[in-house]
This record gives structure tokens, sequence and C-alpha cells, in this order.
């Protein structure tokens, strides 16, 4: 990185990722959950019902791992499967309510304090806060994709 004027904002975000990673792992220990698997529980809770090849997918891992974290996630009430009603041969993959609801709980004092701060801003800053944030996720994924891929390790 040249810009030295890029510089504080680079380190800023370097900051967030490790804070994101440290609450992941206090909201795993506080689910009683390993992180792998609060990952996946995180993904369903948010994306909703999946196959498990497609929370795979997401999460990165083989089959055999994501079925391994969908029968601890299943055993401890977390998730449920399910045959999908329009195709019966597909079975997917949810929270429970109540899992979700953990989640949301642990994340509510978070999402309050940072809308309020949002909501202090002007407008025109807002837009800006959620453009900057929009641009980086995508320069993020575009950024993912230059790593190569898993088969080929």
């Amino acid at each position: 990185m040249n810009t030295s004027s890029s510089r504080p904002v680079f380190e800023t975000l370097q900051s967030l990722y490790a804070i994101v990673r440290e609450s992941e792992r206090e909201i795993a220990l506080n689910l009683g959950l390993n992180l792998t698997d609060y990952r996946a529980l995180s993904v369903l809770a948010q994306f909703g019902p999946m196959t498990a090849g497609k929370l795979a997918e997401d999460l990165g891992s083989t089959a055999a791992t994501t079925t391994a974290i969908t029968n601890r996630l299943e055993l401890r009430g977390y998730v449920v499967r399910r045959r999908n009603t329009a195709d019966r041969r597909q079975v997917l993959v949810s929270s429970t309510p109540a899992s979700s609801q953990k989640i949301l709980d642990l994340m509510c004092p978070l999402a309050t304090a940072i809308d309020g701060h949002l909501q202090a801003l002007p407008l025109d800053q807002r837009a800006a806060v959620a453009s900057f944030l929009d641009v980086a996720q995508h320069l993020m994924r575009d950024h993912l994709q230059t790593f190569p891929q898993k088969e080929a390790r």
C-alpha cells in the first residue's frame, strides 16, 4: 500500500476485522459452541434454510465436515432438518427460531448502539458510510477470488 492517506483507514479496518473475530469467538462461547459450529449457525440464521451442500459451499468446507457440524447443532437443538416441500429429494437445514433469537439477543445491544450513532450523523455522512462499507464488501469479495481455488491446493 503506497498511499499514506489510506493507511489510517486500512489500519482501522484491520482492527475491525480482529474485533469481529473476537466477537464471533465470544458469541460462540456464550452459545456453548465452537467457532466453526457458530459460523454455520450464523449462516443459517442470516440466510435461512439451505441444503447441506449450499451450507458447505458458504462455509468453504467439505460435505462430510458440514454433516458433522449439522449433526452437532441438531443434537444441541440449534438447527432442524426438513424435507424441501418443493423438491422432496432435498433436505433443508435451518436454524431454530430460538437459536436465531439467541444470536439476535447477543447482537442487539451492538446493533442498537451503532444505529444510534448513525442516526446522529447527517444524512450525507450516513450515505457515505453505507457506500464505503458496500464498496469495501465488494472489494473483499473480489479479492477472495484472487486466491487459488481449494481444488488447486
